[in-house]
C-alpha cells in the first residue's frame, strides 16, 4: 500500500512540475514555445479544414422563412420598371444547378445562364491545399455584371472570373481565386476580390503565420487580363495599421473581403474626402470598411462600429455611403439581435442612420450574404440571401415588389446571393436569341 501511495505522490509531483514548466514556457515564450505554438496552430488549422470539408455540399439550402413563392407583392405604380437579375441554385432534373436568371416584374424567366463549374474547369487550375474543391457541381455564382450586349461577367466562388455571352459560350476565364462581387469602373474595367493561399511566410507580414489567406483587389480588363493587383495586407502595413494584425492567431481567413467598389467620376464631387478612382472594400470578418487612395494606396477612411459582418458598401450620389449591415448574431433567424439593416453613413462625421427596416414589423435577416441597390426612382432593391428573397422598398420603407425563390424539398429554399435591377431596354434583343424555351 505504501509503495502505491508513494508512486501516486511521485506521479502527481511530476504532473505539477510539468504544469509549472508549461506555464513558464507559454508565459515567457521560452524554448520550446515557438515549436509548440506552431504545432498548435497547425493542428487548429487541420481541424478548421476538416470542418469545412465535412460541411454539406448543399450549404446553400435553408429553411423557408416566408409564405408564398415567386412575386408576392407588386405595385406597378410604385415599383421601378425593369428586369431583375438573380443568382441562385434551381433544381434541374433532380439536381441543384447554379444559374443566373433574368426575370420580369411578374417573376417570369426571360433568360438563363446555367453555370456548371465542373465543366468550365474540369481540371482545377490550382495546386494549393483546396485544389479541386471549388470546381465541383454545387459551387455557386457570387458577383455578376451584365453588359448591354448580353455578355455577363461573373465569379464562380473562389474558382475564377468568367465572361459568357448570351448563349452561355465562354469568351474567357481567369484562373484566379476571385469571389463575392464584380464592379465596373469608368474605363470599363472590372474590379473583383481575389485571394492567394499562403503556406509560407511573406516578407513584411510580421504578424502573419502561415497558413493564411492573402487577399487582393484585382483590376481586370474587358478581355480578361489582370491590369492591377493590390494586396490588402501589404497596403495596411504600409499605411501604419499593423495593429490590426497583431493579435491574429490561427484563423487563416481573418479578413474575408466581400466587396470591392470604385468611386466613379460622376459621383466624386459629392465626397469631399475622396477622389474618383478611390477603392472601397468590405472585410466581413473584421466588420470593417476601408477606403484606399486609388493612386497612392494609402488609407483615407475606415468605418467599423456598429456593424457586424457587413456586406456591399456603396458610394451614393448624395455623398453618403450605404452599407448592408448583416448584424450577424450567430443564429440563422436573427433571434438575438432581431434584424439585418441598411446603414446610411456620413463619411465626414461617421454618424449613421438606419434606412431599413423602417419599422419593427419589417423582417429582414441574413447571417451571410446580402446586397442592396439604389434605384433611379429612389426605391431600393434588397437581397436577403439566406431566405431567398429580393424586395423593393420605397424611401419610406413600404414594400412595392417582393420575390421569393421557389421551395425545394422539405420546405426549404436555396439562398439568393444577388438581385440587381436593370432598365427594361438595357439589353439589345438581337443579342438575346438564346433565351430558354
Amino acid at each position: 500500500m505504501k509503495d502505491w501511495l508513494g508512486l501516486a505522490v511521485f506521479i502527481l509531483a511530476l504532473c505539477f512540475l510539468a504544469f509549472l514548466l508549461g506555464s513558464a514556457v507559454v508565459t515567457l515564450k521560452i524554448f520550446p514555445y515557438s515549436y509548440i505554438n506552431s504545432a498548435f496552430s497547425a493542428a487548429n488549422e487541420l481541424v478548421q479544414r476538416s470542418r469545412e470539408g465535412n460541411k454539406s455540399q448543399f450549404h446553400f439550402i435553408n429553411k423557408a422563412r416566408y409564405e408564398g413563392e415567386g412575386v408576392t407583392v407588386h405595385d406597378p405604380a410604385m415599383a421601378q420598371p425593369g428586369i431583375t437579375l438573380v443568382t441562385s441554385h434551381w433544381l434541374t432534373e433532380g439536381e441543384y444547378v447554379s444559374a443566373i436568371r433574368l426575370i420580369n416584374l411578374d417573376g417570369n424567366v426571360l433568360h438563363e445562364w446555367q453555370i456548371h463549374p465542373d465543366e468550365i474547369w474540369p481540371v482545377t487550375p490550382y495546386d494549393d491545399y483546396s485544389a479541386g474543391k471549388y470546381n465541383q457541381p454545387q459551387n455557386y455564382v457570387h458577383g455578376t455584371h451584365l453588359l448591354p450586349n448580353g455578355d455577363i461577367v461573373f465569379n464562380i466562388e473562389y474558382l475564377g472570373l468568367i465572361r459568357m455571352n448570351a448563349c452561355s459560350d465562354i469568351l474567357w476565364k481567369l484562373p484566379y481565386r476571385t469571389h463575392h462581387s464584380v464592379d465596373r469602373d469608368d474605363d470599363g474595367n472590372f474590379w473583383v476580390a481575389g485571394l492567394n493561399w499562403r503556406e509560407n511566410p511573406v516578407d513584411g507580414y510580421v504578424h502573419m503565420k502561415p497558413p493564411f489567406v492573402d487577399e487582393t483587389m484585382l483590376k481586370v480588363s474587358p478581355d480578361g487580363d489582370i491590369l492591377d493587383e493590390v494586396f490588402f495586407i501589404k497596403e495596411m502595413y504600409k499605411s501604419g495599421y499593423a495593429d490590426i494584425f497583431s493579435d491574429i492567431k490561427a484563423i487563416y481567413d481573418f479578413t474575408h473581403m466581400n466587396d470591392v467598389e470604385i468611386l466613379d467620376a460622376d459621383m466624386a464631387d459629392a465626397f469631399s474626402m475622396f477622389s474618383a478612382g478611390d477603392i472601397m472594400i468590405s472585410l466581413r470578418h473584421l466588420s470593417l470598411v476601408v477606403i484606399f487612395d486609388g493612386k497612392t494606396r494609402e488609407i483615407k477612411w475606415h468605418f467599423r462600429h456598429p456593424m457586424i459582418h457587413q456586406h456591399d458598401p456603396d458610394f451614393e450620389a448624395d455623398g453618403h455611403i450605404v452599407i448592408f449591415d448583416n448584424q450577424d448574431d450567430t443564429t440563422l433567424d436573427g433571434s438575438l439581435f432581431g434584424h439585418t439593416r441598411l446603414l446610411k453613413v456620413d463619411p465626414v462625421t461617421k454618424q449613421y442612420e438606419v434606412l431599413y427596416p423602417a419599422r419593427k414589423n419589417q423582417p429582414l435577416y441574413t447571417k451571410e450574404g446580402g446586397k442592396h441597390q439604389l434605384l433611379p426612382n429612389g426605391n431600393r432593391l434588397i437581397t436577403e440571401a439566406h431566405p431567398g428573397r429580393v424586395l423593393e422598398v420605397t424611401p419610406e420603407g413600404e414594400t412595392v415588389w417582393n420575390w421569393i425563390i421557389g421551395r425545394t424539398e422539405g420546405n426549404t429554399v436555396a439562398e439568393v446571393l444577388e438581385g440587381t435591377r436593370y432598365p427594361s431596354d438595357y439589353l439589345n434583343p438581337e443579342n438575346m436569341n438564346c433565351a430558354i424555351d
